[in-house]
């Protein structure tokens, strides 16, 4: 980190003036009179002046400066990243802990995990585990209106995407997840005081976003608290269920949800309703859910390991084992000084030098694994023999990735436990002085306030899990008065392409957006985001097809011409997206019907609009689209009648 801001005071006020000099004839051809009463050349002047001491403040900034400077950017020093991911039971093994276990059992953090058959690299769960042998025996969703669709089958199988709070994903629609624990004594056994901190984790596996939008899964600040909140509910009572972490982003993504059950009965069987506090912004949609699933974390950690001093000053040793692992913000490793006076925990701080001569402090070079203590005049010096005790995590970084569908040992546990889905992943080595520079400049570059129509519009367009398949700014017309509004449109993606009954673009998906898009945009702007006004089309036609088609065949080719030539989002034709306030015209339809291979004539058209009057022209509204309300049997084709007309 000390490294972000080199010495960048290397260029004066001459410098800068004799720069934006040798610009002008290119610049400003017209500008001929470079003399220095040019009221053009003082103001050049005054810029210099400014650019000149902005470079001498970067220059001399104090460590803590630059560190601040740099989390403006969310840069911050952090150690190897862990490779992670999720465990799930297989399906397809009989002799599965999960079908076969009667005893709950309790998984600690440094319990040993890793592939079968190899060695390395080594994994432990991500948190204390209580894992809970049992089924899942009624999976259903339960919507604001009464209706109940059942998904246990669906689940089991894994036989496709299904949607776990309905179409809507309203605040009052609930998932029902209906649990019988293998053991009848309940989810805790006879051992409820040994689950005491223990977390029962959800396995939750997404589908991907439509339309090939961004997952997001490295943004945690997307959701650093569960939008979804969840009670247990018995025969007796409800009671609500702390959600202690959600790396699901509220169902959005493949993760796990970590549940405390510290409160509730010890009962075999129960149900866990989940729903989000204030609706979805979008209604997840998901692959398989199941309880009791293990998170893990590639890498291991190392409890006080012994180093002992010779006492003398500026003490150096390094630790044992290298890729040291923590987050930005946490302690990357924990110090334990043990002399003839007890154990002392000793304190990190960025420069000894700054230290007085009795504080207990040391310095870590945490790139190198190295620590340094004091030496009696900056920071206390460890007597000689004491015993310095560190504790600390390490990852293999890379080496810990892995790819899907490997077979896992967990410790305690005879032959296989389950399996991972998905690749277990994330591991990287902690990124250098250059990479953080040039991630800095990067986002100097686009991370920047929202300005221009384009800047928005690629904006909405790269937030990640909301599925904005479309986006543009309506310009104000002439007349209209100026009120500091930006008004953006926004389309949800749509899947597979095809146009649902419902529109998918709801209140909370458009307010999401706002929410997320506000705090980039200029003081004094205000930016309004909402759904294009759809114009509802209909189309009946009556047609011929050339002798020796079949009908059928050229129905279906008018059928995708239409759809391509009316899509609203890019779908796998040539035609591109229809672009909004392009009105939908008689004359127009006629000619691609025309134009579609097999048709030999038109004998019946109409374009309906959505009282189902016969127009020659649908006017669509600025920033509105036309919405092709297809029907079967709307579109006939016939063969040509023998001696027909051509």
């Amino acid at each position: 980190m000390s490294d972000l801001a080199p010495n960048l005071f290397d260029r004066r006020f001459a410098d800068f003036l004799e720069i934006g000099r040798a610009r002008l004839r290119s610049l400003a051809p017209q500008w001929t009179d470079h003399n220095a009463h040019d009221p053009g050349i003082t103001l050049m002047e005054l810029i210099a002046w400014a650019s000149e001491a902005q470079l001498y403040s970067l220059s001399h900034l104090r460590r803590d400066e630059r560190i601040a400077y740099a989390a403006m950017f969310d840069l911050a020093s952090a150690g190897t990243r862990g490779a992670t991911g999720l465990i799930w039971s297989d399906p397809l093994d009989p002799s599965a802990p999960a079908a076969t276990h009667v005893r709950s059992t309790v998984l600690s953090e440094d319990a040993v995990i890793q592939m079968k058959g190899e060695p390395a690299p080594l994994f432990n769960p991500e948190h204390r585990i209580l894992w809970i042998p049992g089924r899942i025996a009624r999976l259903e969703t339960r919507s604001s209106g009464g209706r109940i669709v059942d998904h246990t089958l669906l689940n089991e199988r894994g036989l496709g995407a299904f949607l776990p709070f309905g179409e809507i994903g309203g605040r009052s629609d609930v998932l029902a997840l209906t649990f019988t624990c293998n053991d009848r004594a309940g989810p805790f056994g006879d051992n409820r005081g040994g689950a005491v901190g223990a977390l029962w984790a959800i396995g939750i596996r997404a589908a991907p976003p439509a339309g090939g939008a961004d997952e997001g899964s490295g943004d945690d600040r997307w959701s650093r608290k569960s939008p979804l909140v969840a009670m247990l509910v018995t025969d007796d009572e409800r009671i609500s269920v702390p959600i202690v972490s959600d790396s699901t982003h509220g169902m959005l993504t493949t993760g796990a949800l970590m549940l405390d059950l510290a409160d509730v009965p010890n009962v075999q069987t129960f149900t866990i309703e989940l729903r989000s506090r204030t609706g979805f912004a979008r209604p997840p949609r998901m692959l398989r859910i199941e309880p009791s699933v293990v998170p893990i974390r590639q890498g291991r950690r190392l409890s006080r390991e012994l180093h002992v001093v010779t006492g003398l000053p500026d003490t150096k040793f390094a630790l044992d084992m290298p890729g040291l692992r923590f987050e930005p913000g946490e302690e990357a490793v924990v110090v334990e000084v043990a002399d003839a006076s007890g154990l002392t925990l000793w304190t990190r701080c960025d420069r000894l030098s700054e230290r007085g001569p009795g504080e207990t402090a040391y310095e870590l070079d945490a790139r190198n694994s190295e620590i340094t203590l004091g030496n009696g005049i900056n920071g206390k010096i460890a007597p000689e023999g004491a015993q310095v005790l560190v504790s600390y995590a390490v990852s293999d970084a890379e080496g810990g990735n892995v790819a899907r569908n490997r077979k896992w040992q967990v410790a305690g546990f005879q032959g296989v436990f389950g399996i991972n889905s998905d690749p277990v992943k994330g591991g990287a080595s902690p990124s250098s002085w250059v990479d953080q520079r040039r991630e800095a400049r990067r986002l100097s570059r686009e991370a920047h306030a929202l300005v221009s129509s384009a800047d928005i519009e690629s904006a909405a367009r790269a937030l990640p899990l909301l599925e904005v398949m479309r986006a543009w700014v309506v310009l104000p017309n002439g007349t209209a008065p100026r009120t500091g509004a930006v008004r953006l449109v926004a389309m949800r993606s749509r899947e597979d392409g095809k146009e649902p009954e419902r529109i998918p673009e709801s209140s909370r998906w458009l307010e999401a957006i706002r929410r997320r898009l506000s705090p980039r945009m200029p003081l004094g702007t205000r930016l309004e985001v909402m759904a294009p006004r759809y114009v509802d089309v209909f189309i009946t036609a009556q047609l011929e097809c050339d002798p020796g088609r079949d009908p059928a065949s050229v129905r279906d080719a008018v059928d995708i011409t239409l759809r391509g030539r009316l899509a609203l989002v890019q779908g796998e034709g040539e035609w591109p997206p229809r672009q909004p306030g392009v009105p939908v015209t008689y004359r127009d339809l006629s000619a691609w019907i025309r134009a579609t291979d097999g048709v030999r004539r038109i004998t019946a058209l109409q374009l309906l609009n959505a009282r189902k009057q016969s127009v020659d022209k649908i006017a669509v509204p600025r920033g509105g689209l036309p919405r092709w309300r297809s029907n079967p049997d709307a579109i006939r084709v016939s063969r040509p009648g023998a001696g027909g007309a051509r």
